[in-house]
This record gives structure tokens, C-alpha cells and sequence, in this order.
């Protein structure tokens, strides 16, 4: 009878801790400031590499144009090592890669962030040059499964999704993350994935990027668009 007690108390609390690491953060930001972009405040964004970027209703659509390498929009602001980003977004073509960015900046002890002249949109300079943690969140039209990666200079993801959740033409509710050394992605409100970085960066920009594949362009639609950060600058 003790074993079946203790059988039962340890699945009990193994079911505890999936339910708990399933939940959002909402306890962990409510003391957070909270800060609402709406379409019009998106559009004043920095918008870099090659594409257009409009308002439809209560959205505002991002698209790659012609000769791109990828188009993204940065952030005025920079925040600290605690920083989530809520927002619904959809992507318009089947062949839209997402990636969210968080505390981006110049290679260094800074915040500071700027891109060479005449910049196309190539993620070369996010993977070799500027800090940065890369969530690619859509990312099935390039066979891949959606990751978190530190840069520059990684090998290798920090983590990687067991599969690919989202598809053209629906909205998504998406959470990303960071509070000090953990990162997370949460896809209408499941956990994706969640880890720690055992020597975090320090604080930075957030950047939205999108890229189409083999030749067909990205576009996407984002709105609702929060900012909670409990450091910003």
C-alpha cells in the first residue's frame, strides 16, 4: 500500500510539473511594464533590407519585394535581459519564414545597433556579426523545425521544436521570451520549447524578420502586437 502511495505521488507530481512548464508566464510578467504597439506605432519601426510595409484594418502587413534577401523591422527602443513579446501574426504565402529576434545589438558590451550601407536584408550579419537570440518560429518551408539560436557565431540551436505547428493563411497567437537566462516559444498558448542559456547576453533590440523561399516571396500579417519588459531603455 506505501509503494502504491508513493507510485502514485510521483506521477502525481510528474503531471504537475508538465502542466506547470505548459502554462504562460503571465505570473512572472504581471509586474512587468506592459507595452501596447498598435499598427500605426509598427509602422515607425526601422524597417531594413528590402520590402514593403502597410496597414490593413488593424494589422500591419509586411512583405519582401523584388530582389530581396529578406526585409525586417527593428525596434526604436532596447530592453534588458527581461523582455516578452506577445503578438498574432499570420503568414500570407505558403513559403514565409518567421523569425523574431530578441536583445539584439553590436557585437559587445553595448546596445548600440547598426547595419552596414546599402544592407539587402541577408541574415548574414544576424548569424556573424550582431548579438542576438533568433527564434525561427515558422520555419517548415526551409525543412526545418522551428529553433531558438544565440548568436553570432553558434554551431548549433540552443533548442529545437519536435515539429512545425503553423500553416498559411491562419492567425496564431505567439509568446517569446527571455527572463535572465531562460527562453521560451509559445504557439496559442502550448509550449513549444524552453531553455537556459548558461552565459545569457545582455539586453538589446527586438527585430521581426520574415524571408521567403526558393524564389517565392514572404509576407505576413502582425497585430496585437505587446511589449513586457521589466528593464527597458
Amino acid at each position: 500500500m506505501k509503494m502504491n502511495k508513493r507510485i502514485i505521488a510521483i506521477c502525481f507530481g510528474i503531471l504537475i510539473m508538465h502542466v506547470a512548464r505548459g502554462q504562460s508566464k503571465s505570473d512572472l510578467i504581471k509586474d512587468w511594464t506592459e507595452t501596447k504597439i498598435d499598427s500605426e506605432e509598427l509602422l515607425t519601426w526601422e524597417k531594413w533590407g528590402k520590402g514593403e510595409i502597410s496597414k490593413w484594418r488593424t494589422a500591419v502587413c509586411l512583405k519582401e519585394t523584388d530582389e530581396t534577401s529578406g526585409v525586417m523591422l527593428v525596434s526604436p527602443k532596447s530592453y534588458g535581459e527581461d523582455v516578452v513579446v506577445k503578438y498574432r501574426t499570420l503568414a500570407l504565402t505558403p513559403a514565409t519564414v518567421m523569425v523574431m529576434m530578441l536583445s539584439v545589438s553590436n557585437d559587445g558590451d553595448t546596445r548600440a545597433l547598426d547595419i552596414p550601407q546599402n544592407y539587402d536584408g541577408g541574415i548574414g550579419p544576424w548569424l556573424n556579426e550582431k548579438e542576438n537570440y533568433f527564434f525561427a518560429y515558422r520555419n517548415a518551408p526551409h525543412g526545418v523545425k522551428p529553433f531558438v539560436r544565440k548568436n553570432p557565431n553558434s554551431s548549433k540551436p540552443l533548442i529545437m521544436a519536435e515539429e512545425n505547428i503553423m500553416i498559411p493563411g491562419l492567425y496564431y497567437d505567439v509568446e517569446i521570451g527571455r527572463s535572465g537566462a531562460m527562453l521560451w516559444l509559445t504557439i496559442d498558448d502550448k509550449r513549444v520549447f524552453e531553455v537556459e542559456d548558461e552565459n545569457p547576453l545582455s539586453g538589446g533590440h527586438i527585430a521581426i524578420r520574415i524571408r521567403g523561399t526558393a524564389g517565392f516571396k514572404a509576407a505576413c500579417m502582425i497585430k496585437d502586437f505587446t511589449v513586457y519588459s521589466s528593464n527597458e531603455e
